[in-house]
């Protein structure tokens, strides 16, 4: 289920662009390289399993509530095993990023295993640690070893959109709030930010055990263009084709 030959190779090592915090930004990655940024956070901020924030959709409302897993993975409570339909497949994407950008590289690596299909995965350890430390350099923090007291990051989906692209292929464009804080001693603003990505999605029929099967994330040998960062309730989130989430929107 590996990418075929003539498939781009990925960057691995990707770490976060340097901003100022109060920006919106669109960040371009590749898309299982997403992944890599995207993991280890959640523990941070969450120690308990996780009760995903992915239900079902409601068209009338127009917001989207995503499927919950089937099951939860790590002592951080990942969760895996999501429908085989396409909102299955947004909502892995949504629950990957969650995962969140993380400043712990041992969760990160856990993650991005977890999230990788098996012929990524030493890869995706090593893209990982780089993200780690291109995260901690962002934010003024040692780059490796222990982190300040408090010091953590989080993800939350706050809208989403998506399309097949093929048989068991889904293009899922996410957009996020990042929120992070260097220590409980930091007197700046806590860090907080949008971003949105687009990642594409993959039936996995040997993932999970037991046959169950689950959604990986794969390299986009077409990357599709991202909608615009907007805020929800706003009309610029609507015109981007955005898609809200149930419930109550984060604080930023």
């Amino acid at each position: 289920m590996g990418p075929a030959a003539e498939d781009p190779v990925l960057d691995w090592d990707l770490g976060p662009p340097h901003h100022n915090s109060r920006r919106m930004l669109i960040v371009v990655v590749s898309i299982v390289g997403a992944i890599l940024l995207a993991i280890g956070g959640w523990h941070l901020l969450r120690p308990d399993p996780i009760t995903s924030t992915v239900r079902t959709t409601d068209l009338t409302a127009g917001t989207v509530t995503l499927a919950p897993p089937s099951d939860y993975k790590g002592e951080a409570g990942y969760p895996v095993g999501f429908p085989h339909n396409e909102l299955g497949a947004v909502s892995a994407a949504a629950a990957t990023l969650e995962a969140a950008w993380t400043l712990d590289a041992e969760q990160a690596e856990e993650a991005a295993v977890l999230y990788a299909p098996p012929e990524q995965q030493e890869a995706a350890r090593a893209g990982a640690r780089a993200a780690v430390a291109g995260w901690r350099e962002t934010f003024g923090l040692p780059r490796a070893g222990k982190l300040p007291d408090g010091a953590a990051m989080r993800t939350r989906t706050i809208g989403v959109q998506w399309r097949a692209r093929a048989e068991d292929r889904v293009q899922v464009s996410v957009l996020v709030q990042v929120t992070a804080t260097k220590g409980v001693q930091d007197t700046d603003p806590t860090y907080s930010s949008p971003y949105a990505m687009s990642l594409l999605m993959a039936w996995h029929s040997g993932m999970r055990g037991g046959g169950r099967g689950d959604w990986v994330n794969i390299p986009d040998p077409v990357p599709a263009a991202l909608p615009e960062v907007a805020l929800p309730g706003t009309a610029e989130f609507t015109a981007a084709g955005w898609k809200p989430l149930s419930g109550p929107e984060p604080t930023p």
